[in-house]
């Protein structure tokens, strides 16, 4: 399994989820931070990558959160994990991505040429440019320095 440091060189994005009132801190690549793949790119559903991509996960629905979180538990950041990294570069160890599941909040901080914050899982969703730190507890905020 790569550590975060290899990750962060291979191009993963940091980014915190929020689901059940909890915060979890993730690196990911960033296809894996666009909630609705299947709107950002349609002819996924046609292909191998349609089952293989996410564990099949390709718009995070209700009903696929916790499905889309257990893929993903093994890019969870732990704060020791996090600490380590403090010889990174302040660019590579920001936040860029916060998704609040309880409140379907997308608070997109990657201001690059992808918009991830335009695909989301339905109507419900709400999407913003902002920085993602603000959106953290407190509490998280310091048990990871942000």
């Amino acid at each position: 399994m790569p550590t975060l440091l290899e990750k962060l060189d291979a191009n993963y994005l940091l980014g915190c989820i929020k689901y059940r009132e909890g915060y979890a801190l993730y690196a990911l690549p960033l296809g894996w931070w666009i909630l609705n793949f299947t709107k950002y790119d349609p002819a996924i559903t046609s292909g191998e990558d349609a089952t293989t991509f996410r564990n099949g996960v390709l718009n995070v629905l209700d009903a696929e959160i916790e499905r889309f979180l257990q893929v993903i538990e093994s890019d969870k950041i732990s704060p020791a994990d996090y600490m380590l990294a403090v010889n990174i570069p302040a660019d590579d160890r920001r936040l860029c991505f916060f998704v609040d599941f309880d409140t379907k909040l997308y608070i997109n901080g990657y201001l690059e040429n992808v918009e991830p914050e335009a695909y989301l899982p339905d109507d419900n969703w709400r999407a913003e440019l902002g920085f993602p730190a603000d959106y953290l507890s407190q509490e998280f905020r310091t048990e990871f320095g942000l």
